[in-house]
């Protein structure tokens, strides 16, 4: 019935390409990312962690989809992490997909977390459990885009916890996030997940924000928030 729905909703009310200065009609069937764009997107094939480059078109699409409430994405993203996950790890090995939490003020201000979307519906396409619950941020820290990659590494310390070892214990965990910068994040999430129990904490995100090999910490592009 839902898919009849959404089969009726597209002839309609034709999707829109969600690709700044683009806005045709949608020729991909249940996309928001139309063909000619779709070909530009920077997939990330060198890097085992992450779909894509964060570049654009990415990057435009992930800062709606955090800041602008363009939620719609999620299965266009979803699909993305699906398919690039099935190509570098061993999907079969999952027990339980994780997202990387924000803090409940973040949460309140926000309305939603991003992660926990893309968490979600990747966990149904692996056909796996999704733990929204189990891995908390304890602490309200500050927005790791203004802070070197020590400032951040600081920042970030002790801030996650695993508030129910039970659901984590001895599990393989795919954890993942919209955007990895210096990989602060994904570093003390996965810090809390061992400590809590995980067998293993595979990191995955949507795309990786390339860094200037000579520069260190002068980003290529870099995301205007990363929590």
């Amino acid at each position: 019935m839902s898919l009849w729905f959404e089969r009726m909703k597209d002839m309609l009310w034709p999707r829109t390409c969600a690709v700044r200065e683009c806005e045709r009609p949608s020729d991909r069937n249940g996309s928001y990312i139309c063909s000619r764009c779709y070909a530009t997107l920077p997939w990330y094939d060198e890097f085992a962690k992450s779909a894509f480059a964060y570049l654009e078109p990415i990057s435009q699409l992930i800062n709606n989809y955090k800041f602008d409430g363009a939620t719609y994405l999620t299965d266009d993203f979803a699909d993305a992490l699906e398919r690039s996950f099935r190509k570098k790890q061993n999907a079969a090995a999952v027990d339980l997909v994780v997202p990387v939490p924000i803090h409940k003020n973040r949460l309140a201000e926000r309305g939603y977390n991003q992660s926990v979307l893309l968490a979600a519906a990747l966990a149904r396409r692996l056909g796996r459990l999704c733990d929204e619950t189990s891995l908390v941020k304890i602490r309200d820290t500050a927005h790791q885009s203004r802070l070197t990659g020590d400032e951040r590494r600081e920042n970030l310390k002790g801030a996650f916890r695993v508030v129910d070892p039970s659901r984590i214990r001895g599990r393989t965990v795919v954890l993942v996030d919209d955007v990895m910068t210096t990989g602060s994040t994904v570093d003390e999430c996965t810090a809390a997940l061992m400590a809590g129990g995980a067998y293993r904490v595979v990191p995955f995100v949507l795309a990786k924000a390339l860094m200037d090999e000579d520069l260190g910490e002068d980003f290529i592009f870099q995301p205007t928030d990363t929590d």
